[in-house]
């Protein structure tokens, strides 16, 4: 191509920084895209990535947020601007993860090209292209640093505290900062939308609260890089400026504020769970503990099995359960068995009413709890359906503490909006004779 495309269509437009602006914007985009005669594919996408990045500048620069949309040719170029100077941080969560402050990560594997620039004065623009690599007027814009950098410019704060994280059980700390990201992002939304003093205080405690998530996160790549390894903990050390620890209770604060709402449905992202609330309590524990000095104390998971379920029962049909042949266990996004066929009950060594309304880690043996737990909200959060429909041996805790091989194929029923339901069925794999 010898010179810039010629403009299709541009837009500009400003929002102000509140939650209803992430659809506004998304509208905004879409229509001038389909204005300009681009396919359908290449809308959605841009919609998809202009809401992450709308949503990542309300919540974290907590200003006046402009959308840049440029169509040039068969190339589409958007641009986010805030007045923050900080650049973002993608953080270490896999892709495939669909609530957790994945922005910055679709913006990688989606987008022909990105990167961010700062404005002096003025904050940065993030920006991105999608479709062939085109000619934009003036060129792409100028990057002062890619979209996966920390700022680290003058002011930074540099690490002179380390943390070790003994025996750190490696997929239930993946896990949790997944699902603490996820809940602080939708907690921050809630607060904003509040409006007024008692808004602005709550996201600016969330807002500091999310610096003390980036800190773990940012040390957090050689902990996700073993988490499909097999390997089940490790002694982890985790740098931090020493300023930053009173951030860490704060974020303690937040996600305990953000864990009721999620209990009560008010939030997108998946209620707690009981093993999850604990390894977070110890990991922050832990950083004010030796940032007084203290020596590490070993991560041990505690007996929370019998910790009561909060969240309100799912609402859901029961009774294909119940009259089944087949031993079925069904159970709702609280980890909370709703059903069980008379056969599963028979397997698993209980009478049908004492199981119903148990949490499902009571037929896990306490080995496998963890993984169990890690498995479980990854599923919630992430939305991945590989699980879904595969007949996998699995082993069972029976009432009286024995255990049985069992066939497991999982299945996922319709429930109510905002909800989730799954049924297992159970074949033993050396059936009695």
């Amino acid at each position: 191509m010898a010179g810039s495309e010629r403009v299709l269509a541009q837009r500009a437009v400003a929002f102000a920084p509140e939650p209803a602006s992430v659809r506004r914007a998304r509208s905004a985009v879409s229509e001038t895209l389909r204005a300009a005669g681009m396919d359908e594919d290449t809308v959605d996408t841009a919609a998809l990535l202009v809401s992450e990045l709308v949503t990542n500048a309300v919540v974290h620069a907590r200003s006046e947020v402009g959308v840049t949309v440029t169509v040039a040719g068969p190339s589409v170029l958007v641009e986010v601007a805030d007045h923050s100077p900080h650049l973002p941080v993608q953080r270490s969560y896999e892709d495939e993860s669909a609530t957790t402050g994945r922005g910055l990560g679709l913006v990688e594997v989606l987008a022909t090209d990105s990167g961010v620039r700062q404005v002096e004065g003025h904050g940065k623009v993030v920006w991105f292209t999608l479709g062939p690599a085109g000619r934009f007027p003036g060129g792409l814009p100028a990057a002062d640093g890619r979209a996966d950098e920390a700022s680290t410019g003058e002011g930074a704060e540099v690490p002179d505290l380390t943390v070790v994280l003994a025996e750190l059980p490696v997929a239930l700390y993946c896990t949790f900062q997944e699902h603490a990201a996820a809940l602080l992002r939708e907690y921050q939304l809630t607060v904003l939308d509040r409006g007024g003093p008692a808004g602005r205080a709550a996201a600016d405690e969330a807002a500091a609260g999310g610096e003390a998530l980036s800190l773990l996160s940012e040390a957090s790549g050689e902990v996700f890089a073993l988490r499909d390894t097999g390997r089940s903990a490790v002694d982890h050390s985790v740098p931090l400026p020493h300023a930053a620890v009173p951030r860490f209770a704060m974020l303690h604060h937040v996600l305990d504020e953000a864990v009721e709402l999620a209990a009560d449905g008010r939030l997108l992202a998946p209620p707690s769970q009981p093993e999850i609330r604990a390894l977070r309590t110890w990991c922050l524990q832990e950083v004010l503990r030796q940032a007084e000095g203290a020596s590490p104390i070993p991560w041990q998971l505690p007996d929370v099995r019998a910790v009561p379920t909060v969240r309100k029962r799912a609402e859901w049909d029961d009774s294909a359960v119940l009259a089944s042949s087949q031993a079925l266990v069904a159970a709702d996004d609280a980890n909370r068995i709703l059903a069980v066929s008379e056969p599963a009950a028979r397997l698993l060594g209980w009478e049908v009413a004492d199981l119903v309304g148990q949490r499902l880690v009571c037929i896990i043996p306490p080995r496998l709890h963890e993984l169990h737990i890690a498995g479980f909200v990854r599923f919630l959060l992430s939305g991945q359906r590989r699980i879904l429909g595969k007949r996998v041996p699995l082993t069972a805790l029976r009432h009286d503490g024995t255990e049985v091989e069992v066939y497991l194929t999982i299945e996922q029923q319709p429930a109510p909006p905002g909800r989730t339901v799954l049924v297992a069925a159970m074949e033993p794999i050396d059936p009695p004779v």
